[in-house]
């Protein structure tokens, strides 16, 4: 069974483990959390690096760098 619970962090879906009496035990993993996961991809496209990117080492999104 699952819930919401209201933390430090906002609203989280935790896991019902256990419930007593007076305590109930969860989980706060991810429901695919220890799960192994298979993607299928296509490559829609590619693109070279702009000269900001091979500068910083990575990729941009959209909209450039956010750091």
């Amino acid at each position: 069974m699952t819930a919401v619970v209201n933390s430090e962090q906002g609203q989280r879906e935790v896991t019902i483990i256990k419930v007593g009496k007076f305590m109930v035990t969860i989980d706060t993993n991810h429901p695919l959390a220890g799960k192994t996961l298979q993607f299928e991809l296509q490559v829609e496209d590619v693109r070279a690096a702009t000269d900001e990117e091979i500068e910083h080492g990575h990729a941009h999104g959209a909209g450039g760098h956010h750091h």
